[in-house]
């Protein structure tokens, strides 16, 4: 049988990008609208639910819940896969270890991830429902778009003489949209359902990754980096192993070629 996809989030960062590589590719997808009713989706075979809302208050936590409930028994009851991008938030220790494999509540936005993974996996308990949980790393792609760490130094970079550096010894993991796109796509080949990192493996201090976006991007910006140097959430890198073996899947763009590729 055919893939035939639906879509939510679709005119978001990562929903839109995923839509044109689904036209490309030729797969069929129906863009999902929340307010309306579906009555027949037996043709769909999975659904890929990006619509989140990011500015998070009691409000769109709970807006979150209801749409992944309404989801959830809209999957069942057509016997669809869900296709679920999460947070990566893990809490790490000192040496910088991993204290759980379960996400960490630092924000609001985390725990209202963290509600959608636990009726996702309840709901899998109840009604045996196909799924795969995605936790997704620092994605940047080659055009600026409004949220993310490497956008947010590029436009300082560019606006500013000096700039004010807090938590400049964080360190994260950033992938490429083209490689989030990739996996996206080859998750729906993927049979088994489970949580999955995804992410490019290695990681960056802020403080690196500044100074390479002034060396790539020739700013003449002076960094100032001021206290605090860390956050609570200090550290922060995928463990892909699994990820790739199951989705024979590797991340390509390295991120000083990621950079480069940047255009604004």
């Amino acid at each position: 049988m055919q893939n035939y996809l639906i879509v939510s989030g679709h005119n978001g960062f990562i929903g839109s990008n995923f839509c044109k590589v689904l036209r490309k590719k030729k797969i069929k997808f129906l863009k999902y609208d929340n307010k309306k009713k579906y009555k027949n989706l037996s043709k769909i075979s999975h659904f890929f639910h990006f619509d989140f809302e990011i500015k998070i208050s009691e409000n769109s936590t709970r807006k979150n819940k209801k749409k992944i409930l309404k989801i959830l028994n809209l999957c069942s009851k057509n016997q669809i896969k869900l296709i679920f991008p999460s947070t990566s938030s893990y809490k790490y220790n000192n040496k910088k270890k991993r204290i759980s494999e379960k996400i960490f509540p630092f924000n609001k936005y985390a725990q209202s991830k963290i509600q959608c993974e636990n009726a996702i996996i309840n709901h899998f308990k109840k009604s045996n429902i196909n799924f795969l949980i995605l936790r997704i790393f620092n994605v940047y792609g080659s055009k600026i778009n409004n949220r993310g760490v490497i956008p947010s130094l590029i436009k300082r970079f560019k606006g500013n003489k000096i700039v004010n550096l807090k938590h400049s010894e964080n360190v994260r993991d950033f992938i490429h949209l083209d490689d989030l796109l990739s996996l996206l796509l080859k998750s729906i080949n993927v049979n088994q359902n489970g949580i999955y990192d995804v992410g490019s493996g290695s990681a960056i201090s802020i403080k690196n990754l500044a100074l390479k976006i002034l060396k790539i991007f020739c700013f003449k910006s002076k960094i100032k980096f001021i206290k605090p140097l860390k956050s609570t959430n200090y550290f922060s890198k995928s463990n892909i192993k699994k990820t790739t073996k199951l989705f024979n899947w590797e991340p390509k763009v390295e991120l000083v070629k990621g950079l480069k590729q940047i255009k604004f």
